[in-house]
Parts: C-alpha cells; structure tokens; sequence
C-alpha cells in the first residue's frame, strides 16, 4: 500500500527515494494504523502528531502491526487536530522506524512466531516533508483521489 500511495501523492523526492526500494524488497514498509481500544473503528485513534521546530513529534502506540520488527517505514496515521471531529484531523505520515523514541515489541503467537507486534512511539521525530496533507487518512483506506 505505500507505493501505490508515493505514487499517487509523494512528490518527486519521494517517489525516488522509495519506489525503487519498495519494488525490489530492499525496504520492508509496515502499516501503523490500528490501535489498542479501537477495534476497526480507525477515526477513534489517539495516537497524536504535533508540530516541533520544522518536525512532527508523535507520541501513542499501534498494535497488530505486521512485520514491524522488520520494517524500514511505517505508513502512519496520527491526529494532527484535536479539536476537529473525529473523521478530521488525521493525518497520513512516512515514518522512519530506526530511531530511539520508537519501541517495537513482538506479539508472539500460540505457535511461537511473532509477525505481528506492537508499536510504542514516544515524540518520534517525522520531516515535515514525509506528511501527506490534513485529511488524507483515506489514503490509509486504499482511496486515491489527486
């Protein structure tokens, strides 16, 4: 799903920067969006992003998040405008996964694998340049509109 949304929505330094990674399977993309407490009800998330000197900060945490453990990026949704209604304000973001203030930990399976994990965010730092516009959590649904 990362692709196709560079593709549509990144800018130019995006889409080479990514793609080329993203096809070859030299990066691995995660998807942040579900979280504890809000079951498929994705407008309710509460993982929050506010803006600090030319960064977002991200502070909350995602679960049942494939292959996270593994991942290079995270598509992430945040919300960006507390005081907007629920399906507002949240943003989509390109997160860089190798920092210190993100804390990814395994959910093992009754088989004792452990592809899906948890996602603890504590003021991780995102480029103002790796967010999509206001409102476009869609995107995180499969929608595409330019």
């Amino acid at each position: 799903m990362g692709g196709p949304v560079v593709i549509a929505h990144g800018d130019e330094d995006q889409k080479e920067r990514y793609l080329e990674p993203i096809l070859s399977g030299e990066e691995i993309w995660c998807q942040g969006f579900s979280e504890p407490e809000s079951g498929s009800d994705l407008a309710s998330l509460k993982t929050r992003a506010v803006k600090a000197n030319g960064t977002w900060k991200v502070t909350g945490q995602k679960v049942w998040t494939t292959y996270a453990h593994e991942a290079k990026y995270c598509m992430l949704l945040a919300r960006t405008d507390q005081d907007a209604p629920k399906h507002k304000g949240i943003t989509y973001f390109i997160l860089d996964m190798d920092q210190p203030n993100v804390d990814v930990r395994p959910l093992r399976q009754i088989t004792g694998e452990s592809e899906f994990n948890e996602i603890f965010l504590e003021e991780a730092e995102i480029p103002r340049r790796e967010r999509h516009r206001p409102g476009r959590w869609r995107l995180g649904r499969g929608d595409h509109p330019r």
